[in-house]
């Protein structure tokens, strides 16, 4: 991957991806190994936290349009290698709550996607991504659920810095 290419984004807005791809991948053991290593690596690097939960459901049995996920994320992390997490000392003291959902966006299950992003003054301090637990009959209730997720994140940790 030294003479790949570099690009802007982890993933292409849109990418929808089945469970099921065009031909399987020949060695598995890499795809989890970059897999597990993209999993330490995203403790500091919130931008690719939703393209690496993507790419992570798949390994169990990863095919080749997987891989290329992978492989996007790379690309996108070498020309970005200079990014990362920058805590700074502010005098605010308020907690921000910033959320979105993607409404049925999984093609094998048409469960939701949730993700909450939490800053207490300008430092980001708590964030995540997960597939719902249920399925949303429209994308205000996935909105909702989405709300409710980071809504207990934020009463915890308020309850941590009281």
């Amino acid at each position: 991957m030294d003479a790949a290419k570099p690009v802007a984004t982890p993933l292409a807005v849109n990418t929808k991806i089945s469970r099921i791809g065009t031909q399987k991948i020949e060695d598995p053991t890499l795809y989890r190994s970059v897999c597990g290593a993209l999993q330490y690596l995203h403790l500091t690097r919130p931008d690719i936290v939703v393209t690496v939960n993507k790419v992570c459901q798949f390994i169990q049995d990863p095919y080749i349009d997987h891989w290329e996920l992978n492989k996007c994320i790379l690309r996108y992390l070498k020309h970005t290698v200079q990014h990362g997490l920058v805590l700074q000392i502010s005098s605010d003291i308020s907690l921000h709550a910033y959320t979105d959902s993607d409404w049925a966006g999984s093609l094998d299950d048409r469960k939701s996607t949730s993700g909450y992003c939490i800053y207490f003054g300008n430092n980001l301090v708590s964030w995540s991504t997960r597939k719902q637990k249920t399925l949303s009959k429209s994308s205000m209730e996935a909105e909702y659920r989405g709300i409710a997720i980071a809504t207990s994140e934020l009463i915890w940790l308020q309850s941590l810095l009281k």
